[in-house]
């Protein structure tokens, strides 16, 4: 675990701030197959403008990935290249990841940048779909991020491909040197083939709760669906990515999953066998306040 630990926690914190993003910052309701809607949540509350909450949603769902692509490149050098060095020392390797990390961050920009005039996006949107009440145009936080869903469409695709296609290429180089047995043994073979096997259901398991979510907004604009409720469930039940993720760990990893038993184990062999609190001494921390007589 030593070598991937770091990766890890840095999908964990990614994944935790999406979810977090999601529930609590900046709950998005968007009009789904158009780009247009408000959000609620800490962000709104706030003050801050609806079309940077927008971006920093996609964005947020860009570092997932592209933390997930860290992973694998990760697992690429250590397991198929032997190089098990500091990202911090290898200076290509350090550009090529934060490149990807700042590519994650100013695609989407450029539609962020040019919005539509308001006035004329709400006409264009109440045309769309005109079953929708008028009281969501009256919403004071109504915005419209792009009338031109098509160049959104491709810009989102673009950048999703873009990381999509690296994780595969590490993914099947990573397979296709395991499946070869070019390990130097037969038990360090099986090492890192159940380790290898136990964090890709790690990843794939929680990514699935962003894969579906993604592609049902891809169909939408395509086919121009509308239903709102769907909209509502699926751009929010991203939200369980982080859960998911946890939830596999423990499963899949004993380390993990030991550690976090002791650490309840512990808790309730401090609380007492009576739920009251002890030391290390297993002297009472909370007596009777009721004095002794000498």
């Amino acid at each position: 675990m030593e070598s991937v630990k770091w990766m890890m926690l840095l999908m964990h914190i990614c994944g935790a701030y999406l979810d977090l993003f999601i529930s609590a910052l900046s709950t998005q309701f968007f009009l789904l197959p158009t780009a247009a809607g408000h959000s609620q949540g800490l962000y709104t509350y706030l003050g801050m403008p609806v079309k940077w909450q927008a971006y920093m949603y996609i964005n947020g769902i860009c570092l997932a990935g592209v933390s997930i692509l860290s992973f694998f490149e990760n697992r690429f050098n250590a397991v198929v290249k032997g190089r098990r060095t500091s990202i911090l020392n290898d200076k290509k390797l350090l550009i090529y990841i934060i490149g990807n990390y700042i590519f994650s961050f100013v695609y989407i920009l450029p539609i962020t940048f040019t919005p539509p005039e308001q006035e004329f996006g709400k006409m264009y949107v109440r045309e769309r779909l005109p079953c929708v009440p008028q009281e969501i145009f009256d919403h004071p936080d109504f915005f419209v991020y792009a009338t031109d869903v098509t160049l959104l469409t491709c810009i989102i695709s673009f950048g999703a491909s873009i990381t999509t296609l690296q994780c595969i290429y590490f993914f099947s180089r990573i397979i296709s040197y395991l499946s070869s047995k070019k390990a130097k043994s037969l038990k360090t073979y099986k090492l890192q083939l159940h380790f290898f096997i136990a964090l890709t259901i790690q990843i794939l398991i929680p990514l699935l709760a962003i894969i579906g979510p993604v592609c049902y907004i891809v169909y939408a604009f395509i086919v121009s669906h509308f239903d709102q409720a769907l909209n509502n469930i699926f751009l929010n039940v991203i939200s369980i990515h982080g859960m998911l993720s946890s939830t596999v760990m423990l499963i899949v990893h004993r380390p993990y999953r030991e550690a976090v038993l002791n650490l309840l184990c512990d808790i309730k062999r401090k609380r007492g066998p009576n739920g009251s609190s002890v030391n290390a001494n297993n002297v009472p921390l909370f007596v009777p306040s009721r004095a002794s007589r000498t």
